[in-house]
């Protein structure tokens, strides 16, 4: 038997019998005998008609093209450039480093809802935007994608100093039109996790002459061992339900731990105390009807009393996966606008 599929009977249930065959932990990902993790990343997701290989010619006012940044641990990013910067490396574009959502656990970089939101990014903000991997659970477990997201930011930190010709040439694109002190960090779901966290573990101090200005986290995959109101409002959520909600940190977390460690509850007892971690400007967004509603809105809350500069955009009848829902487009064309409106507040 495979470690990785021993580790699972710690995080799921199946008789002794199951353990003899393939495993559907979730749907969508199935763990094999052999110990082999099989993911559909976009299982039961709305779908677009988003190509989501990458193309370095403009199609629909957006280039894309994969680029490495650290060929042992696997992390590599796809970089999405706006038809605007065309014929000018004069005029440099903020830089988003997004972060995609699956609970730790699916999902890529170059995937189908990442691609489409970083060509909306592109489009709706005018940024360059890189949609950056991180290694994935049960395989990885946390802190392996913080970790993962910290070497991405340092990565970055080297092309800056390439721009300021500190050192050798560094990628093309984010020489000639990536702003280098116009920095966003931002991410959805686990992805919006990942930004909080990149905070806590790669100071932004220490990422000079890089500066990170702005972190959004949007609907954060955050939670605790206690059961909040609004997953017990909607315990039967068709994307999130709560039991796959917990399966996820069950296999996301460090063995043994509960939903109370701070990698899932950053106001837990043992989490870094947010009035001592320096964050730059945080917009925080979320949906009404999101099963982990009531964790957000309390992490924003306590952001707000330990004194950070913070906003919130709150769409009512937001599901956790409300930015690809058509029928919401008139609110997320106001989420695009808010977005917008936070990068760009300082020119």
């Amino acid at each position: 038997m495979g470690s990785i599929l021993e580790e699972i009977s710690a995080a799921t249930t199946f008789t002794s019998k199951e353990e003899e065959k393939d495993i559907e932990v979730l749907p969508g990902m199935v763990i094999k005998v052999d110990g082999t993790v099989v993911r559909n990343s976009d299982h039961a997701l709305p779908t677009t008609d988003i190509n989501v290989s990458s193309s370095p010619i403009f199609v629909n006012n957006v280039a894309s093209k994969d680029i490495v940044i650290d060929s042992e641990a696997g992390v590599w990013g796809r970089l999405f450039l706006p038809e605007s910067v065309t014929g000018d490396h004069t005029n440099k574009l903020p830089l988003v480093v997004y972060y995609h959502g699956g609970g730790f656990c699916m999902g890529n970089a170059g995937g189908e809802s990442p691609t489409y939101q970083s060509i909306r990014l592109c489009r709706t903000s005018n940024v360059v935007v890189i949609s950056a991997s991180y290694r994935l659970a049960p395989e990885d477990r946390l802190p392996v994608a913080f970790k993962d997201a910290c070497t991405t930011m340092s990565w970055l930190q080297k092309q800056c100093k390439y721009q300021a010709g500190e050192a050798e040439a560094g990628d093309p694109w984010l020489m000639n039109h990536a702003d280098f002190s116009r920095v966003f960090v931002m991410g959805q779901s686990a992805g919006g996790n990942i930004a909080h966290h990149v905070a806590v573990f790669k100071p932004i101090d220490e990422l000079k002459p890089l500066i990170v200005q702005g972190i959004v986290p949007i609907v954060p995959f955050f939670s605790a061992e206690a059961i909040s109101e609004s997953e017990k409002n909607v315990s039967e959520d068709e994307i999130l339900p709560l039991g796959k909600h917990h399966t996820f940190w069950r296999l996301a977390l460090p063995l043994n731990a509960t939903r109370d460690h701070p990698y899932c509850n950053p106001l837990s007892a043992d989490a870094p105390k947010l009035a001592e971690v320096k964050f730059p400007r945080l917009l925080v967004i979320v949906g009404g009807k999101d099963p982990l509603y009531t964790r957000q809105i309390e992490y924003y809350d306590a952001l707000k009393q330990a004194g950070k500069e913070v906003e919130l955009v709150e769409v009512p009848e937001g599901t956790h996966i409300f930015r690809k829902i058509p029928a919401l487009e008139a609110e997320n064309v106001r989420v695009d606008k808010a977005i917008s409106d936070f990068i760009h507040k300082s020119e």
